[in-house]
């Protein structure tokens, strides 16, 4: 029986917990007070696409603080917190106690790109792993999760060269909880090409107020679409990166053609913070296209533009 420990008891946490727990695994949640006191109270209930399913509150442990987990050895810890929260997770982390029985393996379950290099300033690079979800979360309640969408497998792999062997159990218990899985040496492409996936449909899409499916439907947003796509493309190359596509165009062939079909009901994770009053994710997604295109002298005026309405409309709406 594994013991993984769930860093973040938002959508993801809540929604990866619920197919480790159907597994039969040993979970214990850290997330905030309100929503620890509803899993403790009433359970977790998944709803949605894929069979419903319900764990009781004795099947599981919660913490409103990562300083109140026990010295108890865990196989995994996925970190499922917003990217915003990386560094502040990963200072409590180093200073926990949960950690000091054995090496624990870290897997980053989280939007956008560079989480790895900050998380690694206070863990182990051998120790971190990353997740790469396409799987769309949503909480209705506290103790809640809804699965909206599932696109494609979650994928599991490292960035510098872990022993992915280590994965393998992992993989399995959401494959035996119902979920595919499947641990692959290609994880940055796949990161990439969950950017390639965010950046155009993520901000735009909180910014209109519309579903993916709407935004891929009308010209204009096209437009704005590929040229982001394209900034995308050029930003990665020049930082030594790839992804499964060798350019835009094959790229945009299959994101009309079966990305965005797959997903035309999601409405965005910022949406919905934007909706909730609550910080978004913009930075580690069109943030780091400008961030890193400025580092190059790589002109991405479709990321900026995106980047800064959607700033000016979250220091509107954060409370």
């Amino acid at each position: 029986m594994l013991k993984v420990l769930i860093i973040g008891a938002g959508s993801v946490g809540l929604g990866l917990s619920s197919f480790l727990l159907q597994s039969g695994c040993r979970i214990t949640l850290v997330g905030r007070e309100p929503t620890v006191n509803a899993l403790a109270a009433y359970g977790l209930d998944r709803i949605g696409i894929f069979d419903d399913f319900y764990s009781p509150p004795k099947s599981f442990t919660v913490f409103s603080t990562l300083k109140a987990v026990p010295l108890e050895q865990f196989d995994f810890a996925l970190v499922c917190v917003k990217s915003f929260d990386t560094e502040t997770v990963g200072q409590q982390i180093k200073d926990s106690t949960f950690q000091k029985l054995s090496p624990v393996k870290f897997v980053l379950c989280q939007n956008g790109w560079g989480n790895a290099e900050t998380f690694s300033q206070f863990v182990p690079q051998e120790n971190i792993f990353n997740a790469r979800i396409i799987t769309g979360f949503n909480c209705p309640e506290k103790n809640k999760v809804d699965v909206t969408v599932h696109a494609q497998p979650l994928h599991l792999g490292s960035l510098y060269g872990g022993d992915l062997d280590t994965l393998m159990p992992l993989a399995q218990a959401f494959r035996d909880g119902g979920i595919p899985s499947v641990v692959t040496p290609g994880i940055s492409k796949d990161l990439w090409a969950k950017m390639l996936y965010n950046c155009p449909l993520n901000a735009l899409g909180a910014l209109l107020d519309v579903s993916y499916g709407v935004l891929g439907e009308n010209k204009n947003t096209r437009k704005i679409m590929e040229i982001i796509v394209n900034e995308v493309f050029s930003v990665m190359h020049a930082m030594g990166y790839g992804t499964h596509w060798n350019n835009s165009k094959s790229y945009l062939e299959n994101f009309y053609g079966k990305l965005l079909p797959s997903t035309y009901d999601h409405e965005s994770s910022m949406l919905q913070d934007l909706r909730a009053g609550k910080m978004t994710e913009i930075e580690a997604i069109n943030g780091v296209i400008v961030l890193e295109g400025k580092k190059r002298n790589i002109f991405v005026p479709g990321n900026s533009m995106i980047r800064n309405l959607l700033k000016f409309l979250q220091g509107r709406s954060v409370k």
